[in-house]
């Protein structure tokens, strides 16, 4: 007979749940920023591409929105910059 069956006539199945084994997290490793790399001048900024200016925004801990026009993405790690020296 089978599962239906049995429900049909009567008889008790026993489900047993799966245990799964607990998940252990690993703690995400923050780089902290302690020193900044080098101070960098508007000039040295505008030469950049947007890429380049992702790249030191991400090693002052910033991050930059592409898709932003690469004169508000200079304004702006720039200003950010300023302000955490």
């Amino acid at each position: 007979m089978t599962r239906f069956g049995d429900l049909i006539g009567g008889k008790e199945t026993v489900v047993t749940p799966i245990t799964t084994p607990p998940v252990v997290e690993k703690p995400v490793e923050v780089e902290k920023v302690s020193e900044f790399p080098q101070i960098y001048t508007k000039q040295d900024l505008m030469k950049m591409t947007k890429i380049e200016l992702e790249e030191v925004g991400r090693t002052y801990g910033i991050e930059l929105d592409r898709r932003l026009t690469h004169a508000k993405l200079v304004v702006q790690l720039k200003s950010f910059i300023d302000s955490k020296s």
